[in-house]
């Protein structure tokens, strides 16, 4: 079984919460599942500690459904109240609790359960009992019967808990026992002990769906039926039933005894003692009238026992079927059990079988009650979004006091767009801690918006993708978690163990529709996770089917249809798309050259294998959304790529060293389409490039047909050329990247880049010793849109992502990213992300450019004479030591609100005693932001701290010229810095620092000395710590 499906099994072998669903390796978690009170509003959660509250809290309204509830029990409740029952009737009217529908009834502190209780589940759905400490009821008037066995027995009438006609039903992490009033304290009557107990936990009469898991049985003689007679015939097709887990602890019989039932043991640990002076084991597992019980890896420790039928046994004569697996008796192989052959079943949901040897180290651990965590945990709801609704707001951890945690979601840009906001609440109204943005599901499709808690992390997730965090003060959940739907359709609700793994079905697709024509071949389609269903709305548009973790889509005729991918739960796990097929390719039969000029030209020889393909028009073309490009090998009439338009997802770099993106291959830049081809062309060959006329929304197109050949020769040395149109090694930044990344790490490699205008995103990783140079910085220029909401997390959104690469030099040329705050989305968006915390980056005469992150930087970095443009958090990163040495820091306006300044620095740096980043006779200027705008006088901030305490506000501004955009007092101080008192060494540090005109200037920082100041002046000592001390230094 997979190593997450054992995380999750493993997550939740020890943890309690109240709105937990069955986990779904059980039978309780199949047909829809098991969620109990799970939905329960505040005003239907109660806390019980007497006879009374607790029958209160599980009144049911006599004309309406009952309303989902949990009850939380804080208190061992004696349901006798102290007044001992004076008969079987009085025990019927005072000692049964009967638990309705909709209800998870669970133990909340050290000790809360029963004495003189039995709980009855009977004629009702969906109910979870956990956590509890039960005292098997004791019987006041058992009931003799000559004819039971060779010598007669007591019966008696009440089970600890009795699940009886009942479907999805949870019992779990709870502990039963007949202690104090074990069968030894009884009087012998008519030869016999005068038996008052009756079953432990019984399931009968038709029950179905039901999970057994974790609980201590211990001390008891005839412990679980599954099924109560041989003549209940109707329990056939019913009595689906799992016990995972559970410890049975000097357990006589019964653990269980199974008539009719589809019964699943796994993980189960048995002790016990064939020569108990009390509680002798007579047998373990009975297969009884057609019993089909499929066993997995369950322990017997049985003192006396030597064999599988000392164990499993028939005890009415008519066996049904035990066929068992890995099991182990006594630390050997169970071996040579009777009643095998066809279970006529097989366990339908996923598992983990942890090894019979590790089974009692596991059991014992985690069965029975456990203590609920409080200040660690998820919380997840399950919703369909309304657009234009106020948001959703979910709030997961809540205290007495009215403080929360939480998370907030809505639709936006007419239901396109995801806002997500991570929220608290502490003495007044919510706080907004961070928001972020992602592509909307299709309209009516549901998602899962998870809150967790976490060691003083808040984070928000987004159908199992964590899209936010924050470090707050840990917040105790001691009243119910709560919601305002706000419109929205909130389906379902579940809480677990913080850590439990977010089990996502994801697809490698660029968008939410994916366009295929009819006739095409199949259309592959990566899914990770764990998918196990798959269904199209219309399988007469197109077929679908999955192999080896990808989806196979055949369109077969035009038309629409919805593609949906479930996981082990679908109902939390899925993932949908919709499908559009459109008419077959039409392309042209013969050459055709409809447009004024293309790229590479018809009949061309000697293009670079990366080429992109051009048309150019006389007029701006309009993409219709419709039709394809294909690539065709000429000597063979191959097919090698279909192009479409609309996003997809791209791959960045050679095999095995990829970046995966979404991107739209297919675009208009001003008078021309560009046609990014998605593999590397090989060298000396011809191909065709055939254009269907679909593919503009102009009826004089008639589509496209032309060949080209290209170069022979790959490129030899240490020297490579870019150039969009010149004669040279490569079209594309990136394709020489690749070849790059093709030589050895440590080959010095320039990749020269000749003067023009590169629309692309970049990757390189692991390739040491690379320059990539330009011919200057006005004349090169490599521009591409990338952000938060397209590419999520820093290794997505920046422009040009760097990985384990050391020594890479940027020289003489402009990254851009064009991403603007104003648009909506996802601000994040960096130009460069140079990650690797042992690495080296130096940048000469270059310029990065964008609004918000513009620079992320991990371990070290030298910008020499460059500019760096921005406004918000624009120079960041958990770095070790980052100098700008003569460079400009331009803060630009902020095109999303043009009263807005900004934030240098948001510094992470790894140590205390890293230098982190530092500013060397530098100039901070202030300039026009994409909207034309300026960032008005005193309005920004030299640097902000992240709030963390694992990280250090390292920040040094030394002999530079500020402008009058920076405030006065500009190190802004909420949240409070680690340090929060800077030294020489550590925290905000200013010294030296001017105004244009040369007038002294200070912002409140730790104002170095001289003497301090001199070990910041230099490049030798800022990197003196690089290499375990052996130090670098640069040179210009």
């Amino acid at each position: 079984m997979s190593a997450a499906l054992a995380a999750v099994a493993l997550a939740l072998a020890g943890a309690v919460s109240e709105r937990q669903h069955a986990p779904g390796d059980g039978w309780a978690a199949q047909e829809g599942g098991t969620r109990g009170g799970a939905m329960a509003a505040p005003a239907h959660v109660y806390t019980v500690r007497s006879p009374d509250e607790l029958l209160a809290a599980l009144q049911v309204p006599a004309t309406a459904p009952a309303p989902a509830r949990i009850v939380r029990v804080a208190a061992s409740i004696d349901m006798s109240a102290g007044r001992p029952f004076q008969d079987a009737a009085d025990q019927a009217r005072r000692g049964v609790v009967r638990i309705p529908a909709n209800t998870t009834l669970l133990g909340v502190t050290p000790g809360a359960g029963f004495v003189n209780a039995s709980l009855v589940v009977s004629g009702v759905s969906q109910v979870i009992v956990r956590n509890l400490m039960l005292r098997n009821p004791c019987d006041v008037e058992p009931q003799w019967d000559p004819r039971d066995g060779a010598r007669g027995n007591w019966n008696a009438r009440y089970d600890g808990i009795s699940v009886s006609n009942a479907h999805h039903v949870w019992i779990d992490h709870n502990s039963f026992t007949d202690a104090p009033v074990t069968d030894d304290t009884q009087p012998v009557e008519n030869g016999m002990p005068r038996q008052c107990h009756d079953g432990a936990l019984d399931i009968t009469n038709g029950s179905d769906f039901v999970s057994v898991t974790y609980n201590r049985f211990a001390q008891h003689q005839k412990n679980t039926l599954v099924g109560g007679s041989d003549r209940a015939q109707g329990d056939r097709e019913h009595l689906r039933v799992t016990f995972k887990g559970n410890l049975f602890e000097h357990v006589s019989e019964r653990a269980p005894r199974v008539r009719y039932g589809q019964v699943h043991l796994l993980n189960n640990y048995h002790v016990g003692d064939r020569k108990h002076p009390v509680y002798a084991h007579a047998y373990s597992v009975g297969v009884g009238t057609e019993a089909h019980v499929i066993a997995h890896a369950n322990a017997y420790e049985i003192l006396g026992a030597t064999g599988c039928a000392q164990v499993v046994r028939a005890p009415g004569g008519s066996a049904g079927v035990h066929i068992d697996q890995d099991s182990v008796l006594n630390g050997q192989p169970l071996a040579g059990c009777p009643y095998g052959g066809d279970a006529g079943w097989r366990v339908p949901y996923m598992f983990a079988a942890l090894p019979a040897h590790e089974v009692p180290r596991r059991v014992l651990a985690h069965a029975g009650p456990r203590p609920l965590d409080r200040e660690n945990g998820v919380v997840e709801a399950r919703l369909v979004v309304k657009a234009g609704a106020p948001p959703f707001v979910l709030q997961a951890r809540r205290d007495e006091h009215g403080g929360w945690q939480g998370a907030s979601v809505r639709a936006i840009d007419d239901g396109t767009t995801l806002q997500v906001e991570l929220l608290e609440a502490r003495g007044g109204g919510p706080k907004r801690l961070k928001q972020v943005r992602r592509r909307a599901p299709l309209v009516g499709t549901p998602l899962v918006l998870r809150v967790e808690s976490q060691a003083g992390m808040l984070s928000a997730w987004l159908d199992g993708e964590r899209v936010t965090s924050s470090q707050v003060a840990p917040l105790a959940a001691s009243a119910p978690a709560a919601w305002d739907a706000a419109g929205h359709a909130l389906l379902d609700l579940r809480d677990g163990p913080a850590g439990l793994p977010a089990e996502r079905i994801a697809l490698r697709l660029g968008a939410n529709t994916l366009a295929l024509q009819a006739g095409d071949p199949a259309e592959s389609v990566v899914v990770t996770g764990q998918a196990s269903l798959v269904t199209s709305s219309d399988p007469g548009v197109a077929s679908v089917a999955r192999a080896d973790g990808r989806l196979l889509v055949t369109p077969l005729k035009p038309g629409r249809a919805t593609i949906t991918v479930g996981g082990p739960d679908p109902a939390w796990q899925q993932a949908t798309f919709a499908l559009e097929v459109g008419t077959p390719f039409a392309g042209p039969r013969r050459t055709a050259l409809p447009a004024a000029r293309l790229r590479p030209a018809h009949a061309e020889r000697g293009v670079p294998p990366d080429t992109p393909l051009l048309m150019t028009f006389d007029r701006p073309p309009v993409l219709s959304g419709a039709g394809s490009v294909r690539i065709v090998r000429r000597h063979d009439g191959a097919q090698l790529a279909t192009i479409r338009p609309g996003e997809t997802v791209i791959a960045l770099g050679p095999a095995g060293k990829q970046r995966l993106l979404r991107h739209q291959p297919i675009s208009v830049e001003g008078h021309a389409v560009r046609i990014r081809l998605p593999l590397k062309l090989g060298y000396g060959v011809e191909y065709e490039a055939v254009v269907d006329p679909a593919l503009l929304r102009d009826p004089a197109f008639k589509g496209a047909r032309w060949t080209f050949r290209t170069t022979p020769y790959p490129p030899v040395g240490d020297s490579v050329t870019v150039d969009d149109d010149g004669r040279a090694d490569f079209r594309t930044v990136q394709g020489a990247l690749d070849h790059a990344m093709t030589l050895p790490r440590a080959q010095a490699v320039t990749v020269n880049v000749r003067s023009g205008v590169y629309p692309e995103l970049l990757y390189l990783r692991d390739k040491d010793k690379l320059m990539l140079r330009g011919q200057s910085r006005e004349a090169t220029i490599i521009r591409a849109a990338n952000s938060d909401a397209r590419n999520p997390g820093s290794e997505g959104r920046a422009q040009f992502l760097v990985q384990g690469s050391d020594l890479l030099e940027i020289r003489d040329l402009t990254l851009h990213n064009t991403t603007r705050r104003s648009d909506g989305h996802s601000a994040q968006a960096e130009t460069l992300f140079f990650s690797n915390d042992k690495g080296r980056l130096i940048a000469r005469n270059a310029a990065f450019l964008s609004e918000q992150d513009t620079l992320q930087l991990t371990g070290y970095a030298w910008i020499h004479r460059s500019l760096v443009e921005g406004n918000v958090d624009f120079i960041w990163g958990n770095n070790r030591a980052a100098l700008f040495e003569e460079s400009e820091i331009r803060s630009v306006g902020d095109s999303a609100s043009i009263q807005n300044g900004g934030y240098l620095v948001q510094a992470r740096t790894v140590e205390r005693d890293d230098p982190g980043f530092v500013f060397l006779r530098s100039r901070l200027t202030h300039g026009p932001g994409p909207a034309g705008n300026l960032p008005p006088p005193g309005s920004v901030y030299l640097a902000r701290s992240p709030g963390t305490a694992h990280t250090w506000d390292n920040v040094a501004f030394i002999g530079n010229s500020v402008d009058r955009h920076i405030a006065a007092e500009a190190w802004l101080r909420q949240p409070a810095p680690n340090p929060q008192a800077a030294d020489a060494v550590s925290g905000w540090r200013e010294s030296g620092n001017t105004a244009p005109d040369g007038t002294p200037r200070s912002f409140g920082g730790y104002r170095l000395r001289e003497e301090e100041a001199r070990d910041w002046s230099a490049r030798s000592g800022i990197f003196k710590r690089f290499n375990d001390g052996q130090g670098w230094e640069p040179l210009p």
